[in-house]
């Protein structure tokens, strides 16, 4: 299968390696310092304590014209619609996009900008760290997809992506229901991460602490509830898968977005808790917890992007 992925962050490094070393042909859309790393040896992929050399991952800095059977989109939620303007040379007639990013907008925003045609929905987790320009490091499993079509006018047989994401040891599930799946990983996300923020603590502490345990879970209830408004099919049974997922992760865990605000670094902040207030405020829903997470970080996330 003819694969590319357009960005060189970790998670976009981890599905060229493994997509390569499945033996596709991949192509790499990145930064010239990749481009630049691309030339001297082959992608180095670790994992599992085992350092794997993959060759034939193609770095390139821009976009092919040339139709890509599967495009993967591996930027950040906030860099997407960008994006999707630089991949329209790679988009024909059979070309399945599969965008990765957290929150519940990206596969919205490729739809109206490349037509709803072979755009999925996606719910990934797998977390990979860029550790030099051509090489990643994955930290745990293999990636899990969930995935789904954006729209009813998808209009593409799914077959030969899941088989070709399995062929690379990613599990793939087919959701039945797949704004529902996005909204059930937001629930999740940006509640604990959006808590883990404001105590500065990590899941061993906020999962064990009663009082940050329960305000993660009334968070949950918010994006319920404003899910609920939204005509998404979730129930309070979701906020209790949720909260065992949370309640299931290793002590020291943190999500992105919360290492991200703490370091300083622009985050997905208004993809996540913003995403929620703004959604709540159109249904007119009330979520105060995650207007105060969205309200006390934005100085911070407004200071990381250097915006006035």
């Amino acid at each position: 299968m003819n694969i590319t992925v357009f960005g060189a962050g970790g998670v976009g490094l981890y599905f060229a390696a493994v997509s390569a070393r499945a033996g596709h042909r991949v192509t790499l859309v990145g930064r010239e310092s990749t481009v630049a790393a691309a030339a001297v040896g082959p992608l180095v992929l670790t994992q599992g304590g085992s350092v794997a050399e993959i060759p034939g991952v193609t770095a390139v800095s821009e976009v092919p014209d040339e139709p890509a059977d599967l495009i993967i989109v591996a930027v950040k939620a906030w860099q997407v619609t960008e994006a999707a303007r630089a991949l329209r040379p790679a988009v024909g007639p059979s070309t399945v996009i599969l965008p990765l990013q957290n929150g519940v907008e990206a596969a919205g925003e490729l739809v109206e900008a490349l037509g709803p045609r072979g755009v999925l929905g996606c719910s990934c987790v797998v977390i990979a760290k860029r550790t030099a320009p051509w090489a990643v490091t994955c930290l745990g499993p293999d990636a899990a997809l969930e995935i789904g079509p954006a729209t009813e006018d998808f209009g593409l047989p799914l077959d030969g992506v899941v088989w070709a994401l399995r062929e690379a040891g990613i599990t793939v599930t087919v959701s039945q229901d797949i704004q529902a799946t996005l909204w059930r990983k937001l629930m999740l996300i940006s509640s604990y991460g959006g808590v883990g923020v404001l105590s500065r603590q990590p899941v061993g502490v906020t999962a064990t602490n009663p009082q940050t345990h329960e305000l993660v879970r009334a968070a949950m209830a918010e994006v319920l509830a404003v899910a609920r408004a939204r005509g998404v099919r979730l129930d309070e049974g979701d906020v209790d898968r949720m909260m065992k997922v949370f309640e299931g992760f290793s002590p020291d865990t943190t999500s992105s977005m919360q290492r991200d605000l703490l370091s300083g670094q622009p985050s997905e902040l208004e993809f996540q808790n913003g995403a929620v207030v703004r959604f709540g405020r159109e249904v007119g829903v009330p979520t105060p917890i995650h207007r105060t997470v969205y309200a006390t970080q934005l100085p911070g996330e407004l200071a990381a992007r250097k915006d006035p």
